[in-house]
């Protein structure tokens, strides 16, 4: 009955063999881990700790409640950096697969990046636990969080596709992704705000709209720290202008990562 559903509904069959991906990216993540899924709260609270002691405490950040400044963009960043991690070598981890069975091969950078959606998503659960906790008041605001993470998916579906299909022909990619995540890590207002960017005297304005609108994060992660902490108080003017600018990036290399795949999807049997 599934094959003859899936002959006749192909989208069936692509949504299939991603569900399949998905739940076998979970299990094999934590596999024989005593602690399993509730790694995806310890991971982010471990280094948002770490964070805050180095950056609050050692440096003196004069960032007021900095924990949660920090927690409300460092999931979103780590769901951006894993995806990518991860899904940049989606296609040569599952070679095996893909010269075996006959399935959407596309199905291989979605899961890679589903399955990290599902661990930001119980990242979220935490925050949203401390928030009933503090308190914190809870607003429309927050829905600004779909949007955000919708720009947001679309940019690493984008770049997903893009590093997968580079890293079939450089192994090289893995490495220099690895290192530009931890670089890029400091050019989004994730241990500092978009504030300290456009308060500091050694930037000229020019180099201040280049910050705004050349990173299609920085908007994103503004919009984040504004809808959940601050409600809806944008820190700069004209903040839909730049979400604007960010959403036109993630649907241009959205689109370019889909092309460059169709393109080349067709030689990753024969690479390897």
């Amino acid at each position: 009955m599934r094959q003859l559903l899936e002959a006749r509904f192909p989208g069936l069959r692509w949504a299939s063999a991603v569900a399949q991906l998905v739940r076998r990216d979970l299990k094999v993540r934590y596999k024989n881990s005593a602690l399993g899924f509730f790694w995806s709260f310890l991971n982010p609270l471990m280094q948002i700790v770490i964070l805050t002691i180095v950056f609050k405490y050692i440096m003196g950040s004069k960032i007021q409640n900095f924990s949660m400044e920090l927690f409300t963009c460092f999931l979103p960043w780590m769901f951006f950096s894993q995806s990518l991690n991860d899904g940049a070598v989606c296609v040569a981890k599952d070679y095996l697969l893909i010269r075996k069975y006959a399935f959407p091969k596309i199905a291989l950078p979605i899961s890679s990046l589903l399955s990290n959606a599902i661990h930001m998503v119980l990242g979220f659960t935490v925050l949203f636990a401390i928030f009933l906790v503090l308190p914190v008041a809870f607003n429309l605001y927050f829905l600004w969080v779909i949007p955000l993470l919708a720009i947001q998916t679309c940019l690493t579906l984008g770049l997903v596709l893009l590093f997968a299909t580079l890293h079939m022909y450089y192994e090289d990619i893995k490495f220099l992704l690895g290192s530009g995540i931890q670089l890029f890590f400091f050019l989004c207002p994730i241990v500092y705000t978009v504030q300290n960017v456009m308060d500091s005297a050694r930037l000229a304005p020019f180099w201040k709209q280049v910050y705004l609108v050349g990173n299609p994060l920085t908007p994103l992660f503004i919009g984040y720290r504004t809808a959940l902490l601050h409600g809806g108080e944008w820190p700069v003017p004209h903040y839909y202008l730049y979400l604007a600018v960010s959403a036109a990036w993630a649907l241009l290399i959205l689109l370019v990562g889909i092309l460059v795949w169709r393109r080349y999807q067709w030689q990753f049997s024969e690479l390897r």
